[in-house]
């Protein structure tokens, strides 16, 4: 049965490439845009397809032949709708004959299919009369299943299908959920040609691990389907020609297994990603159309080359961007022939006239603009052929085909005028500039957004109605006013030690002042100790990190002699001394933490011994004085209260 339904589609495959070959000579002819696709039929492509076909199954042949006739995009849209709507009359009245009812007695486990199209379609494939129910035991002797019917508009029912090992769709219908193939596992062919696939609802087949060829080719993908496609690790082949929107085949790279992708007349612009592919070794990407989705360039009118004199305007090829490049970095020239079907040009949405155009390697001279024209032009839109004939660009080693050849290139440009410039003020609250003035430029109705920086000490008052705006044909002016700030007191600490060389703390003294303050340390003077020397700073500023100043003091040794005369004269010399020594030993005992600011020594440890044994003899005569004072105020007391009883003991008589 299969044999009987690919005969018919080859000769109409056949039919179909004829019509399509038949139509392209008045395509070329046209003044429209010009296209790549228009070229499907190059020597250069022709001979590898052949030779790419001979390799595949049968299924993989009609496959080919598809995308081969559906490449044409430059071709009236009636041509093959026309033929497309005679194939599906008779296929629709196949199917009505096909589907006539008959005596079938229903069985179990019956599986539903929602689709009509769909379910005869199975039923044909599995053997099954027409208008045959299907089970689960049918399901499970489906494994190719060719779906070229555009009145299909539902998949559901065929997840049943867990033995499918291909699919082929290679026409467009209504189908807008592919979710049921995410429940196979089996599929090593998947071919799903429609419109009607998106990026966004392009299936999970990653349950599918020896799936091997994918063609989606002519469906209405884009970049965000290639992460899906990269995850796909078992991939050998994919066909994804005639997507204009996919321009990058770089997630590629991850495919392990890749070594066969065909991306022609896509909008690929970047081959250098070629060289990071780990096995391939066979690229067709014949006649990219590139630009068609790129946003369009905004010019100044100043940068554009016109000569007021002689009234041209030339636009150097230098000024186009994203061009296509090979995976050396070449980058293929633009054609030279100002020919319409080779060169379009328009100022504001017109064509230029050829006659006007001069082309060179360098870019093309406009001829005839008046300054009126000049000033006016607000848009221009530049599209033409690559001059990139097979051979003259390098192919990569190790590659059995690699082709880039042909090509087109589009892109467009927004003119406007250059606006004046919007010069910027950093000001205080009294007009003290802060910052240096700012100034920037560009054209008119280019939008502008200025932050106004942090200043130190300062903090902005309020942001400028029109720190955003637009560029105008008037100078602006932006100023930002800061008032300053009250920054907290940051307060640092010094600390001086005073110890001995053993490290015993003598004394310490603190102290705290705000950051940049002076400070001064001073050396003390300890009795029975010798200053020995200092580490650290002195005196200095207070820092915001803590600072400490290290006096060392030497114990002085006990030189006191024990006194042994008793000779009165002595003593009494002795007692002299001693309250004068006392005298000057009370002076020093006050004064013994004070700097010595004459001479800066510490005071004699033997003098220091003999003022204290002074003063130790002569405390009890000063202890005894008191005693005898006060003995006599007492007697002096009892006598007086003795003589007032006395008193009143006598008056008591009388």
């Amino acid at each position: 049965m299969k044999n009987r339904t690919i005969t018919p589609l080859h000769k109409k495959r056949s039919v179909r490439t004829v019509m399509v070959l038949a139509l392209l000579s008045p395509t070329l002819l046209t003044t429209s845009h010009v296209f790549a696709e228009d070229s499907p039929a190059e020597t250069e492509q022709t001979t590898p397809a052949v030779s790419q076909e001979s390799a595949e199954t049968k299924e993989a042949t009609l496959e080919s032949a598809t995308v081969e006739s559906s490449s044409t995009e430059a071709i009236p849209a009636t041509t093959i709708p026309a033929e497309n709507e005679t194939t599906m009359s008779t296929t629709e009245s196949t199917t009505e004959n096909e589907a006539v009812p008959t005596s079938i007695a229903p069985r179990a486990d019956t599986i539903e299919v929602a689709d009509p199209v769909l379910k005869q379609a199975i039923v044909s494939s599995v053997g099954l009369p027409a208008g045959s129910e299907l089970t689960q035991a049918d399901m499970d002797r489906l494994t190719n299943l060719n779906l070229s019917s555009t009145l299909i508009t539902s998949l559901s029912g065929l997840e049943h299908a867990t033995n499918l090992s291909s699919i082929y769709m290679n026409v467009n219908n209504s189908i807008t959920d592919f979710s049921p193939l995410e429940q196979l596992s089996l599929l090593t062919y998947v071919t799903l040609q429609t419109k009607s696939l998106t990026s966004a609802n392009f299936p999970d087949l990653s349950k599918n691990t020896g799936l091997t060829n994918l063609s989606i080719a002519a469906t209405s993908i884009d970049n965000d389907v290639l992460p899906k496609i990269a995850q796909l690790t078992s991939l050998t082949r994919i066909y994804m020609d005639t997507n204009m929107n996919i321009t990058s085949i770089a997630p590629f790279k991850a495919l392990p297994n890749l070594t066969s992708l065909s991306v022609q007349f896509c909008g690929i612009t970047d081959f250098t990603v070629i060289n990071e592919f780990p096995v391939l070794n066979n690229l067709a990407a014949f006649g990219q159309n590139t630009g068609r989705t790129d946003l369009p360039t905004t010019l100044g009118r100043s940068a554009l080359d016109y000569d007021f004199d002689q009234e041209t305007l030339f636009l150097p090829f230098s000024m186009m961007p994203n061009r296509m490049t090979n995976f050396d970095g070449y980058v293929p020239p633009f054609t030279t022939s100002n020919s319409a079907s080779n060169t379009y040009l328009d100022f504001n949405g017109t064509q230029l006239p050829a006659n006007r155009l001069q082309i060179t390697d360098l870019g093309i001279t406009v001829s005839g603009v008046t300054e009126d024209e000049f000033k006016n032009l607000a848009s221009f839109e530049y599209n033409a052929r690559l001059n990139n004939p097979a051979g003259t660009y390098a192919q990569p080693d190790g590659f059995t085909f690699y082709a880039i050849s042909s090509g087109t290139y589009l892109h467009q440009f927004t003119i406007l005028d250059d606006g004046q410039p919007v010069t910027i003020h950093y000001q205080d609250e009294a007009g003290k500039e802060l910052l240096t003035s700012e100034t920037r430029s560009g054209l008119v109705g280019q939008t502008f957004e200025i932050t106004a920086p942090e200043i130190t000490g300062y903090e902005l008052t309020e942001l400028p109605a029109n720190a955003s705006g637009s560029f105008t044909d008037q100078e602006q002016t932006v100023t930002f006013v800061y008032k300053k700030t009250s920054e907290p007191i940051i307060e640092g600490t010094v600390t001086a030690y005073y110890v001995d060389t053993t490290g015993t703390e003598l004394k310490k003294i603190e102290q705290t002042e705000a950051v940049g303050t002076p400070f001064t340390t001073e050396q003390l003077a300890f009795n029975g100790y010798t200053f020995k020397e200092v580490t650290g700073n002195q005196t200095g500023l207070f820092t915001k990190e803590a600072q400490t100043v290290t006096y060392v003091y030497t114990k002085d040794k006990d030189t006191t002699e024990p006194t042994t005369s008793t000779d009165s004269s002595e003593s009494s010399e002795s007692t002299e001394t001693t309250t004068s020594n006392t005298d000057n030993s009370e002076t020093n005992d006050s004064a013994n933490q004070v700097p010595n600011t004459a001479n800066g020594n510490t005071p004699s440890p033997k003098a220091s011994a003999k003022a204290n044994t002074a003063a130790k003899k002569n405390l009890p005569a000063t202890g005894e004085q008191s005693s005898y004072a006060w003995l006599f105020l007492g007697l002096l007391v009892i006598g007086f209260v003795n003589y007032q009883y006395v008193l009143k003991k006598v008056k008591q008589k009388k």
